[in-house]
């Protein structure tokens, strides 16, 4: 049996690391109301800190197990945090012989305290990460503005032409517009245990993943969709960014796409890239000659037809409506304004410190600008 002194140093110990990791939850928290954020050394030294309280109290309570075993009947049901906590596979986790464990994630994660189970996946199960395909295809330039100003072509009348000599030159006329452009901040954020932290960085690491995916997956949307109303980005089908496509009725979508492309081209714009719906290109794939039963039009199943009808790539977004298309010069017609890229970023929230909560934000600053409308066309694929 353990002796008086050895609970008495353990005892000791455990105090000792309380009031220090209590002085530096306090300078973390003045730090984050005087700065905004914590610094990284000082939030690894809380990490280090609990980790040491928590291997002092389970020593504590390994102690008191064996000085007093509780019978069978009356030991307390085993949560699914300390059955995680105990698992081979978080040991090794610890260990950095493997980099994930699974854990539920909600909206404040924390362990429940009640449901038990006989083992634990390594490990953890993702969801669904949804492509990423619409920023891919705009370059980006880097700003330290919070707008960004900038002058483009309105209107260009060409009048050059022959002259005899001694003749009177030909007047063109060129006029200029300006607008402008606001950065517009995309944010999320979700709470997450102290004890969490502390016992599964990996489960941490996995939070920072998902904010950023999360981050990304709408800036994706805005660069589409966006209304152009604050805080939203102007999108690439907002009103004014586009030249208004007119479908033909009974056109499927590549007959749609030539017809858009040729029109671009004979304003001077030469077309690279489509953004069709899944579903809109699955039906073209699809289409049939005759009344549907005969060769398919796209190539038959089987063979590579490729995704770029007419030598415009297609690229497929879930945020584009179905039934709707966009076509053009997406490298030479739109720029992103990026002020801020994405950053995880953590800290005390209200009352955060009072429930081991710490909150976990994830944001990034941009702008999209279409400085040629012109250069994009967007509407329906067939007339209604």
């Amino acid at each position: 049996m353990t002796t008086p002194i050895d609970q008495a140093a353990l005892d000791a110990a455990l105090k000792s690391v309380g009031e220090d990791l209590a002085q530096h939850l306090k300078k973390h928290t003045d730090e984050v109301e005087k700065y905004g954020k914590a610094a990284t050394d000082l939030t690894g030294q809380i990490d280090e800190l609990s980790g040491k309280y928590k291997e002092l109290q389970d020593e504590l309570a390994d102690m008191a197990q064996k000085q007093f075993p509780a019978s069978p009947e009356h030991q307390a049901p085993v949560s699914a945090g300390n059955e995680f906590i105990k698992s081979e596979q978080f040991q090794a986790l610890a260990k950095r012989q493997i980099e994930r464990a699974r854990i539920e994630v909600k909206n404040t994660v924390v362990a429940d305290g009640t449901t038990t189970f006989p083992m634990q996946r390594p490990g953890v199960t993702p969801g669904d990460f949804a492509p990423l395909t619409i920023r891919q295809l705009i370059p980006t330039i880097t700003v330290a503005e919070n707008a960004v100003n900038s002058l483009r072509e309105a209107t260009n009348v060409n009048n050059a032409a022959e002259v005899a000599q001694g003749g009177a030159k030909p007047e063109s006329d060129i006029t200029f517009e300006q607008y402008n452009v606001p950065v517009e901040t995309v944010a999320h954020w979700i709470k997450v245990s102290n004890q969490l932290m502390a016992d599964a960085p990996a489960v941490a690491a996995y939070i920072d993943t998902r904010l950023r995916d999360g981050l990304a997956q709408r800036v994706d949307a805005q660069l589409l969709n966006g209304n152009g109303s604050t805080p939203n980005l102007s999108g690439l089908t907002n009103a004014g960014n586009f030249t208004a496509f007119t479908p033909t009725s009974g056109a499927n979508l590549v007959e749609s796409i030539n017809k858009a492309k040729y029109a671009l081209w004979a304003t001077g714009n030469m077309p690279d890239t489509v953004i069709v719906n899944p579903a809109d290109w699955g039906a073209m794939e699809l289409a049939r000659e005759g009344a549907g039963t005969g060769a398919y039009l796209y190539g038959a199943p089987g063979t590579n037809a490729g995704t770029s009808p007419f030598g415009v790539q297609v690229v497929m977004s879930n945020n584009m409506a179905a039934g709707s298309f966009l076509i053009g010069s997406m490298r030479a017609s739109a720029t992103i304004y990026q002020r801020q890229g994405a950053v995880v970023e953590m800290g005390f929230i209200n009352d955060d410190f009072t429930k081991n909560l710490v909150t976990i934000r994830a944001e990034e600053r941009l702008a999209l600008a279409v400085d040629r409308p012109s250069g994009i066309m967007f509407g329906d694929i067939t007339a209604a």
